[in-house]
């Protein structure tokens, strides 16, 4: 299966991309994607949303986002896709715009707590690399078409991008998915842990946390800064600009 990238996406893609999208984040189930994403009562809603929420970016693309598919050149299957995006950094002077998961119901407490995770967890990125990198916002592959050298494919697109930009690559990863990346190039560099005012809301609010919210906080919300440096591939023994000895 001879694999291959493309940024040329189009809308006769998304369908496959949907159902790509559902498959890959169901096996394993990642339990933080429902602070990323509506509730829904079916994989058709779901991949409803995904051609919905997709098909803007494909008729209007922001140059700042590369939304990339690996496909099998022979038969044109998609088996999987990513979305980098160039990050230009905080601006002095400037307060960063907060994250609204706009996702969930306005006033409802899975808003509250998606909007302290999402907005905790980049800020915690924002205060190591303030400066001009390269996110990567989403990666999937294909259940069935995974080890084939896809996501190595998809990160390598990302790689030279950021090369070209001379900018550094910066990864939230799930704990599962720390292996995959330190083979592609990317060094492990510390724990982002879940943001304190997810349990500090247990002295916020009268009678403290429901026993939603407190479900919500003893899943496995943490993840690892995967981290490259400008140029080339991270070595055993680099260190990363923020870490401070001792």
């Amino acid at each position: 299966m001879p694999l291959t990238t493309s940024t040329d996406i189009t809308i006769a893609d998304l369908p496959h991309l949907a159902s790509l999208d559902y498959e890959s984040w169901q096996t394993p189930p990642n339990p933080q994607l429902k602070h990323f994403r509506p509730p829904f009562p079916s994989r058709g809603a779901a991949e409803t949303w995904y051609i919905t929420s997709r098909t803007a970016r494909v008729e209007s693309p922001d140059p700042n986002t590369d939304f990339v598919k690996c496909y099998d050149e022979e038969t044109g299957e998609i088996v999987g896709c990513a979305v980098w995006f160039v990050n230009h950094g905080l601006q002095e002077g400037k307060e960063k715009k907060k994250v609204e998961a706009t996702w969930h119901a306005e006033g409802s407490e899975e808003r509250e707590f998606a909007e302290r995770f999402v907005n905790g967890l980049w800020g915690f990125i924002d205060e190591r690399v303030p400066g001009p990198r390269m996110d990567l916002h989403s990666i999937i592959t294909s259940p069935k078409h995974r080890k084939n050298g896809c996501a190595r494919l998809l990160l390598a697109h990302g790689k030279q991008k950021a090369d070209a930009l001379n900018i550094p690559i910066v990864i939230s990863s799930l704990p599962s998915a720390r292996g995959a990346y330190e083979k592609c190039g990317f060094g492990a560099i510390e724990v982002i842990p879940p943001h304190p005012s997810l349990k500090g809301r247990e002295e916020e609010v009268e009678g403290g946390m429901s026993d939603k919210w407190r479900s919500w906080c003893e899943e496995d919300l943490s993840g690892w800064l995967m981290w490259r440096p400008v140029g080339r591939d991270y070595r055993e023994g680099d260190k990363a600009p923020w870490v401070v000895d001792g």
